[in-house]
């Protein structure tokens, strides 16, 4: 095809330096195969509708099916779309491949194109974080009796078990999966058949192309269709948000894995040493998790600004957004991936997690609760006559349980006149740590079978997640096989 053709008369020839600048085929290869797809199901459905000859329509289908999917692009002929439309007209002469775009545009096209290629990334990222859960659950389970101290403001706050700190970073990538698959069914719909933006006057039909390319639905007004690309601004804050569960976890990893900290080690393969300081283990992969969140947070602030002051229809403003939404997509998918493997491969220092589960004031709020229910001291006083008590363990540099059997009655005496000794033996039970976890039998707390009920509960939730996903892709896998058998009864009958 002469480059200048889809000029239509119109123009004179474009300036190499338009060329740079407008073409869009360096970050068009990850919609190749879609917009091959397309191209097919659009000419299967002029043909059915009778718009396009039986004859005209299999050499186009031919020819289509012929295009590799590493085609090189031609930066001249701007995109994926003329590229296309090039080779089978190169191949099958004018007459016939000039009517491959025959009641459709590039407008509808690359939106249908964007949304096929993201809905397959979007069940990648969903499947890896079904992973990632999976890995999660299983790593909690050697750990449900390993008590650590639970954090707030990074300071200890009450004893928890390492299994339910880790389901905790499961929850959060629950949330995350629910967003994507909400945001799945927003991506699957089909916008072809708007054309350029106010649809075609031939008798096409939009719910059969939708159908071959296996889409939930239309994105019925045509002008929507052309200019929305919310989908992909959505599908991006949420894994916005992904990233950012991710990089609290890393940031803990990092963290923990520190030589102040000494409870966890991170496996070999995702660390590096220094140049110079032959000593050092960097957790490498962790850090750079977390850095790259920032990327896909500028990627999402880029897309959403390029959109904001865009009239409706179609703007090539929005050809600049793409290449935000893959590298996002490229991102997220492989921080999941290698985050999940991190996880399953590293390990955790037991030994010095109870040691620090046993160390400072950890179990303070039990002396206070025992204080409250069992000797009905209110509880704002309790919580008064217990920091009292540690800020002497601090000044006399004294330990905990010794602060509270030389002071404590003491204490409750000029606070309350109540006469209260507690014993040494029960002083022993409110202090442990492990008794404090095991007490803690709320629905969602640290006690060992709240725990396995919540990891038993979330199995099954990454089981239909699991079969969602499955399903879909099934699916999609029909819709493909839909497309080529109806090719196939065009290309055959000829």
């Amino acid at each position: 095809m002469n480059p200048d053709l889809l000029r239509g008369g119109r123009l004179g020839k474009l300036s190499p330096e338009s060329i740079d600048f407008t073409e869009s085929t360096s970050f068009d290869m990850i919609i190749l195969e879609p917009v091959i797809k397309i191209n097919m199901a659009h000419m299967v459905m002029l043909a059915k509708q009778g718009i396009v000859d039986k004859a005209q329509s299999s050499s186009c289908l031919k020819s289509l099916g012929t295009i590799p999917f590493n085609l090189t692009l031609d930066p001249s002929l701007e995109d994926v779309h003329m590229n296309v439309e090039a080779y089978v007209s190169k191949d099958i002469g004018q007459i016939s491949g000039g009517q491959i775009n025959l009641a459709k545009s590039r407008n509808d096209q690359v939106s249908t194109a964007i949304r096929m290629a993201l809905r397959d990334y979007l069940l990648k990222i969903i499947s890896s974080i079904v992973k990632v859960q999976t890995i999660i659950l299983d790593k909690s389970l050697n750990y449900l009796d390993t008590v650590m101290p639970g954090y707030t403001h990074l300071q200890h706050a009450q004893p928890v078990t390492l299994a339910h700190h880790l389901i905790a970073y499961h929850d959060a990538l629950q949330r995350d999966c629910d967003r994507l698959l909400e945001c799945f069914n927003r991506v699957n719909m089909s916008p072809l058949g708007a054309a350029a933006m106010a649809s075609t006057g031939m008798k096409i039909d939009r719910d059969f192309t939708a159908l071959l390319l296996g889409f939930d639905g239309l994105v019925e007004n045509s002008i929507d269709a052309v200019s929305s690309r919310d989908f992909a601004s959505e599908a991006v804050s949420d894994l916005a948000l992904t990233m950012t569960d991710l990089s609290r976890a890393v940031e803990e990893m990092v963290i923990w894995s520190s030589f102040e900290f000494g409870v966890m080690d991170i496996a070999d393969g995702y660390a590096s040493t220094s140049s110079i300081m032959p000593q050092k283990k960097n957790a490498v992969v962790a850090e750079l998790i977390r850095g790259k969140s920032s990327t896909v947070y500028g990627d999402m602030i880029a897309m959403i600004t390029m959109m904001k002051a865009l009239p409706y229809s179609y703007n090539i403003d929005m050809q600049q957004l793409t290449p935000h939404l893959w590298n996002s997509c490229k991102i997220t998918l492989s921080s999941l991936t290698l985050f999940g493997s991190m996880l399953k491969e590293s390990s955790f220092n037991e030994k010095r997690l109870e040691y620090l589960a046993k160390s400072g004031f950890i179990t303070a709020t039990d002396l206070a609760d025992y204080l409250a229910v069992e000797n009905r001291i209110p509880f704002r006083t309790a919580h008064m006559i217990v920091g009292k008590i540690v800020r002497t363990a601090l000044e006399e540099k004294r330990t905990f349980k010794e602060t509270i059997l030389d002071n404590l009655s003491k204490i409750i005496k000029d606070e309350t006149n109540m006469r209260i000794k507690v014993s040494e033996n029960e002083i022993n039970k409110i202090l442990d740590p492990k008794r404090s976890v095991e007490s803690r039998k709320t629905k969602g707390g640290p006690n060992k079978i709240m725990v396995k009920n919540m990891i038993n509960n979330r199995k099954k939730n990454v089981i239909k997640t699991k079969n969602w996903a499955s399903s879909k892709r099934r699916q999609l896998k029909s819709s493909e096989d839909k497309l080529k058998e109806t090719v196939d009864e065009i290309v055959g009958g000829e």
